[in-house]
C-alpha cells in the first residue's frame, strides 16, 4: 500500500518479495487476505523497519488485551474471584501467546467483539452496530453479530453497521480501485476453497470446517460443513428470543452464541483464539461467584488444547472446536429441559 498499491493483492509479487526471506517455504505464497481499507490503517508501520514495526504492534497488541480484560471486568461486574481466573485463563490462552509472537490482529477482533456484546447491555445500543461494522475487516467475523442484529430487530443499529461497511468499502476503492476490489474478491474466494498455494490448511484450524475435515471424506465434508454450521446459527439465534438479562439475551445465552461465532467462522487460525477471552468471561459469570474448580480447569486446559493440536498434528483431531461442540450441545439440550 505504500510503495505500490496495485500490487497488493498480486500472488506473483508477493512470492518474489517473500522468497528470498525464507527460501525454505517451498511453493506456496502468503498473500494480503485482508480488505484494502486495513492496509491504509497499517501503512504507518511501514515508515518503520521490521524491528522497530515489530514492537510497535507488540505494544499495540498489549494494550488492546489490557483494555479488552478490564471492559470485561467493569462491564460484567467480575469478582475479584472471577477476574484472577479470566487473567489466569487469558495468560494460559495458547492463541495469546501465538499472536503476540507473530504481531497478529486478532486482538483487535478481539477488543471489536468485547465492545459489540457489551453495547447490548448499556444506554447506546445502537453501537453495536457501529463495532460490527468495523469488524469487517476480518469480514468472516462479522457474520453473527450482524444476523444477530437482524434476527433481534435492531434496526437502527443494523443501518450503523452497513453504513460503516459501506464507508469502509469506499475507502477500499479509493485506495486500491476497481481491479483492486475485484482482485481481493477473487483472492477471498479461492482461500474459502483452501487452495494449497495460499497455505490455508483448513484441516489446522479451530472451527466446525476442521472437524468436518478431519472426520469425514473429502466427499461429504464441505456439505456437512455448510448443513451443521447454519443448524447451529439458526438453533441459537432462536434461543436468544427467550425474554432475559442483557436486554433480552442471557449471559448463558450469550455464551453459546460467542461458541457458535467460533466454531461457525470458515478462517480461525491458533492466533484467532485469543477471541476464547470473551465467552470465557460469560462462563465465568453465568457459572456464579465462587469459581468452582472445575470451571476454572475448564478454562485453563481450554486455552491449552491448541497447542496439544499442534505438538500432535495430524494424529488428533481438532480439539477446541471439539469440546465447544460438546458444551454446545449439552446446553442446548439443557435449555430444551427447561423450556
Amino acid at each position: 500500500m505504500w510503495a505500490d498499491r496495485s500490487s497488493l493483492y498480486d500472488l506473483e509479487r508477493q512470492r518474489l518479495i517473500q522468497e528470498p526471506i525464507d527460501p525454505s517455504r517451498g511453493d506456496w505464497v502468503l498473500p494480503y487476505f485482508y480488505p484494502p481499507f486495513f492496509a491504509v490503517i497499517l501503512v504507518p508501520l511501514a515508515w518503520l523497519s521490521f524491528s522497530p514495526a515489530f514492537v510497535a504492534m507488540t505494544v499495540v497488541n498489549l494494550a488492546l488485551l489490557i483494555a479488552t480484560v478490564k471492559i470485561l471486568v467493569r462491564k460484567l461486574a467480575l469478582n475479584r474471584q472471577q477476574t484472577n481466573w479470566l487473567i489466569l485463563g487469558t495468560f494460559c490462552n495458547y492463541g495469546v501467546h501465538y499472536a503476540l509472537l507473530e504481531a497478529q490482529t486478532s486482538f483487535i477482533a478481539l477488543l471489536l467483539l468485547t465492545l459489540y456484546v457489551t453495547a447490548w447491555n448499556g444506554s447506546a445500543q445502537d453501537r453495536a452496530g457501529l463495532w460490527s461494522g468495523l469488524m469487517f475487516f476480518k469480514p468472516q467475523l462479522a457474520l453473527v453479530p450482524i444476523l444477530l442484529l437482524l434476527s433481534r430487530r435492531r434496526w437502527r443499529a443494523l443501518g450503523l453497521a452497513f453504513i460503516v461497511i459501506g464507508f469502509l468499502g469506499l475507502v477500499s476503492l479509493a485506495a486500491v480501485g476497481l481491479t483492486g476490489i475485484e482482485r481481493y474478491l477473487a483472492l477471498s474466494s479461492r482461500a474459502m476453497a483452501g487452495e494449497d498455494y495460499l497455505h490455508i490448511q483448513p484441516e489446522r484450524m479451530h472451527n466446525l470446517r476442521a472437524l468436518a475435515y478431519f472426520f469425514f471424506t473429502v466427499r461429504w465434508r464441505d456439505y456437512i460443513w455448510w448443513i451443521v454450521a447454519l443448524g447451529i446459527m439458526g438453533l441459537v439465534i432462536v434461543r436468544s428470543w427467550a425474554n432475559d438479562e442483557l436486554h433480552g439475551i442471557s449471559l448463558r445465552q450469550w455464551t453459546s452464541i460467542l461458541v457458535v461465532l467460533i466454531l461457525v467462522t470458515p478462517h480461525l487460525h491458533d492466533h484467532d483464539l485469543t477471541l476464547l477471552i470473551v465467552p470465557s468471561a460469560f462462563f465465568l459469570k453465568w457459572a456464579g461467584d465462587v469459581v468452582a474448580p472445575v470451571v476454572s480447569l475448564a478454562l485453563v486446559v481450554l486455552g491449552m488444547l491448541s497447542l496439544l493440536n499442534t505438538i500432535a498434528y495430524p494424529h488428533l483431531p481438532p480439539l477446541v472446536p471439539l469440546v465447544l461442540l460438546v458444551f454446545l450441545i449439552v446446553e442446548q439440550w439443557r435449555a430444551s429441559q427447561v423450556v
